[in-house]
């Protein structure tokens, strides 16, 4: 049997004074604490950043094909499409592939106007969609009445609208608004019924966008239907969203169209996503090194308390290694008490927000009505190894104090 281990063992809950007692307790708490912070802060910014990240790509789709020249024009430059390209992209296998990474194609057509309801107006680009479109994103975040009905052979005179486009025009579902474009120099007008009001939390893009029947749009600048600003795809694992892109622009798209993801489209909302990870990692850094020093106090405190023992295992001939080795065991005794502890809180309150959603933020800074939180097991596990593993390694240090102790003079310790 391992001596260490053994005497660890039977010694770590006979500790007499109640000072020693008090300062093993107030350790796992303090430690307990930690770590349960840590685990809010790491699922609340993973939660966060999935979120939002969630909800530009189901506003957008993970990459978008248009005419090269479409981002230097507010008019629509569209592109034609054909079955087989459609087919072609449905069924690309990059390299590597066994299947097929593409989840989804939706086209879509944009074109500028000036919305108005009696005595207020509004500037927005007018998103054409089709019967093609993945309405899966939106119903969620419909605020009222219904999404567009778009399967009809003709056209619907129905409007999508945000809730604070609504807000600024004063209309309601129910109530008909007259879109006013710019077509050819000609002033051209369409009345159509607001069918629904949507709150995405995206700000930038609510107050920008308003959705219609992408027929009607086609009709209206004279376009037939394979007639296009572009295609949004949906990949089936966003993380192959930019190998894909890579290969069908390389590969796929003829020489004036072009392909990009939504993470190089609006860089913006993506790099202050990453900037996150930074205020993360300080963070948990900090709360660590808290952690460390807690720790460390507690080792010397339990190495005081054992001053007596120590020098007896010496005079019995017992390597100082392996008598820092039971310190180390008391810690990880503290630590394992600690996890269980932290992980039982962090998880629980994660759990009781994500439920809940008890805490609430500002929709209008951070894209978001609630402090969100991710839940998945993985990250928590490595965090929980990361976490014992940092602080067992560190307590070598302290432990080095064993190393300073006389036996002569530790054995008249009492």
């Amino acid at each position: 049997m391992n001596l260490s281990a053994y005497i660890s063992r039977k010694t770590f809950l006979s500790f007499r004074k109640s000072f020693t007692r008090s300062i093993i307790r107030i350790s796992i708490i303090a430690t307990a604490l930690s770590l349960s912070v840590m685990i809010i802060s790491q699922s609340v910014f993973n939660g966060f950043q999935k979120e939002i990240a969630q909800k530009v790509f189901g506003f957008w789709g993970h990459i978008h094909i248009t005419d090269i020249q479409s981002k230097r024009s507010i008019e629509p430059i569209t592109i034609n499409l054909t079955d087989t390209l459609l087919d072609s992209l449905e069924s690309v296998k990059p390299p590597g592939s066994t299947e097929t990474p593409i989840r989804h194609i939706q086209r879509f057509l944009v074109f500028p106007s000036i919305v108005g309801s009696k005595a207020e107006f509004e500037g927005l680009f007018i998103k054409g969609i089709g019967s093609d479109f993945d309405w899966n994103f939106f119903k969620d975040f419909l605020k009222k009445g219904r999404i567009l009905d778009t399967s009809n052979t003709n056209w619907v005179r129905e409007l999508l609208i945000s809730e604070e486009t609504a807000k600024r025009i004063n209309v309601d579902t129910g109530q008909f608004v007259i879109l006013n474009f710019i077509v050819e120099n000609e002033h051209l007008k369409r009345k159509l019924k607001v069918v629904g009001i949507y709150n995405t939390g995206l700000g930038e893009y609510d107050r920008r966008f308003a959705l219609v029947d992408i027929k009607m749009l086609q009709e209206l600048i004279h376009k037939g239907p394979m007639e296009v600003t572009g295609l949004e795809l949906f990949c089936k694992d966003i993380n192959q969203s930019e190998s894909v892109n890579r290969y069908i622009y390389e590969n796929m798209l003829p020489i004036n169209w072009y392909s990009e993801t939504i993470r190089e489209k609006f860089p913006n909302i993506f790099e202050w996503l990453a900037l996150q990870n930074t205020n993360k990692q300080f963070i948990l850094f900090l709360i660590l090194a808290v952690c460390l020093i807690n720790m460390a106090t507690t080792v010397m405190i339990l190495i005081l308390e054992r001053t007596h023992m120590i020098g007896v295992l010496t005079v019995l001939g017992m390597g100082r290694w392996e008598q820092r080795k039971i310190f180390l065991r008391y810690a990880a005794r503290i630590l394992a008490w600690s996890i269980l502890l932290g992980n039982s809180i962090g998880y629980g309150l994660c759990f009781i927000q994500k439920k809940y959603q008890l805490i609430h933020l500002s929709e209008s800074d951070y894209y978001l009505s609630y402090a969100p939180v991710d839940l998945s097991v993985f990250p928590i596990i490595i965090l929980n190894l990361i976490f014992f593993v940092t602080i067992i390694l560190s307590m070598i240090i302290p432990s080095l104090i064993i190393q300073s102790i006389r036996p002569v003079q530790a054995l008249k310790f009492r």
